[in-house]
């Protein structure tokens, strides 16, 4: 035998040994890898899973978003109402204060004339407002003399 084959041959056999230690290194991390892939899998699956339910929230929280615009709008709507028939009472209760006013200064009026009829008919003589008539909106009044004027 040819000594330079049977160097080659050795050489060889050394690669092919370093081959197998190698493949079975190899088929080691391709089980390895087999093991983290399946895993890997599981967590992409549930990682889908938690995906498609964030996906149905966001919808549901988009439409709740919405509802909660159209709410928050009514509301607005209502408070400008609101403010429309709080400033019609406003103007209302200031038409009332005048009504008010200009009946306090026709009764201020009618007091004024009874005082001055009765100091010209009596002079000074003492009056005393007593029992209130609700359907008159007014008081008797008592003279001094005994005469009782009832509204």
């Amino acid at each position: 035998m040819n000594q330079n084959l049977q160097n080659v041959w050795k050489e060889r056999l050394n690669l092919c040994a370093e081959d197998a230690k190698l493949y079975t290194e190899g088929a080691k991390l391709y089980t390895e890898s087999a093991k983290l892939r399946e895993e890997g899998d599981k967590l992409r699956e549930e990682g889908d899973k938690l995906y498609a339910k964030g996906a149905k929230l966001r919808v549901k929280g988009a439409k709740l978003y919405v509802e909660g615009d159209k709410l928050c709008v009514e509301g607005i709507r209502l408070r400008a109402k609101g403010a429309k028939l709080r400033a019609k009472g406003d103007k209302l209760y200031a038409e009332g204060d005048a009504l008010r006013a200009e009946g306090e200064a026709l009764r201020a009026e009618g007091d004024k004339l009874w005082a001055e009829a009765l100091l010209k008919e009596y002079g000074n003589i003492l009056i005393e407002w007593k029992n209130w008539h609700q359907d008159s909106g007014s008081y008797e009044c008592h003279l001094e003399n005994g005469e009782v004027y009832v509204p």
